[in-house]
């Protein structure tokens, strides 16, 4: 961990080689009095609750894990994505930029190579800026090709008025990264990608995403042969105007979670036959009505590849980050418990999650401010496995202390 909270920025397209010893240094005045400020808030917090953070049920609180730069040009962290790669380290991908809207948001990473104890400072793998022909990036896809490289997109756009899709494939679990081609999903042609990157048989490496204006509206699918190193063409899923989805491919079924643009619940769609048509399901998951739902989270455990899990945000009085499970055959989707909570932050969510061994995770997520400083959290959880003979029938309700 960078303790001056600098950033590594290698401004480059193909980052074959890693970043120098040269970093960004314009650290500015108000972007640290305003980290210094929610530092210490949560310092006091933390001690007040006896070194844990506010988190309900087994394993570790969440904790800072790359905390805000001191440079306010990448102090708002956010939009987090986790991956376990093939050697055991954990790769945490983000937007780092100014703040949480139009905020000049860039791609970067961070690795840990001690089970999530430190990770390395940020590291921008593509900048954007009001002055460029793509502003803004935002929305995060990662995942892992089969010959064991971890692949990453990420979407950037100025506006309405047009947007692009970038990749890029690290073959050293996450030290380099190297660009990919995205010309047949990108430029203008789709909108945003999210999600996990994930194998579909016959098909290949698959991603998903939103379209935007000015393409239009509703989800999408495309397909990689070469382990992300190429895109083919998208095929939509629906023309409906829903966003964010987050897709995995388990025993046969295509399934996904997604939101409305008033995000007060996750949506579900469902397919048995490899996309060629899709079964819908309106608010299968929803916790309070009135709260702000962001970001669906969905994941197969690898233990009991039936079991489904899902991670929902709650944007409202504490800030919930609640774990969802379901079989995979009926999809009835049962609240299990709160996993972590962020009082008296602006802005928050974003969970998502990688499978460590047996019955850990590594879950991660954002919180901090809407203009200004913003840090990922993260920690092990431990999700209990299912009694013999239990499919759910039974919900356990989530506790809210």
């Amino acid at each position: 961990m960078n303790p001056s909270g600098e950033v590594g920025c290698f401004q480059m397209d193909d980052l074959s080689s890693p970043p120098g010893d040269w970093y960004l240094l314009c650290s500015q005045r108000d972007c640290a009095m305003k980290l210094d400020i929610l530092t210490r808030l949560i310092v006091a917090a933390v001690i007040l609750m006896g070194g844990q953070s506010a988190v309900s049920g087994e394993g570790s609180p969440t904790r800072i894990i790359v905390p805000a730069p001191k440079d306010a040009r990448f102090c708002h962290l956010s939009w987090p994505k986790v991956i376990k790669a093939d050697d055991g380290s954990i790769v945490v991908a983000y937007i780092a930029g100014r703040k949480h809207v139009n905020g000049d948001g860039c791609p970067a990473v961070s690795v840990s190579n001690d089970g999530g104890n430190s990770f390395t400072s940020p590291h921008v793998l593509k900048t954007f800026d009001s002055t460029m022909r793509y502003q803004h990036a935002a929305n995060l896809a990662i995942g892992k090709a089969d010959d064991g490289a971890i692949v990453l997109m990420a979407m950037a756009f100025t506006d309405d008025l047009r947007n692009h899709i970038y990749g890029w494939r690290s073959e050293d679990h996450g030290k380099t990264w190297k660009s990919t081609d995205t010309s047949e999903i990108g430029d203008s042609k789709t909108g945003s990608v999210f999600g996990h990157l994930f194998q579909v048989p016959a098909e290949g490496l698959a991603v998903c995403g939103h379209y935007r204006k000015p393409r239009g509206e509703g989800l999408w699918i495309a397909y990689s042969k070469d382990n992300g190193k190429s895109w083919g063409p998208t095929k939509t899923i629906t023309t409906r105007k829903y966003f964010e989805p987050t897709f995995i491919f388990s025993g046969g079924r295509l399934v996904g979670l997604v939101r409305e643009n008033s995000a007060h619940a996750y949506h579900q769609f469902v397919s048995d036959d490899r996309g060629a048509s899709w079964q819908f399901r309106p608010s299968v998951i929803q916790g309070n009505e009135n709260a702000v739902h962001p970001s669906p989270f969905l994941v197969a455990d690898p233990t009991q590849p039936d079991r489904l899990y899902a991670l929902q945000t709650e944007r409202i009085g504490d800030n919930w980050i609640n774990l969802w499970q379901a079989e995979r055959d009926t999809l009835q989707w049962q609240e299990n418990r709160v996993l972590t909570s962020s009082p008296d932050v602006e802005d928050f969510g974003y969970p998502w999650m990688t499978h460590l061994a047996g019955n850990d995770w590594f879950m991660v997520h954002y919180a901090g401010e809407k203009d200004g400083p913003n840090s990922i959290y993260g920690g092990v959880i431990t999700i209990a496995p299912r009694d013999k003979g239990s499919d759910l029938n039974t919900p356990n309700p989530a506790t809210r202390d």
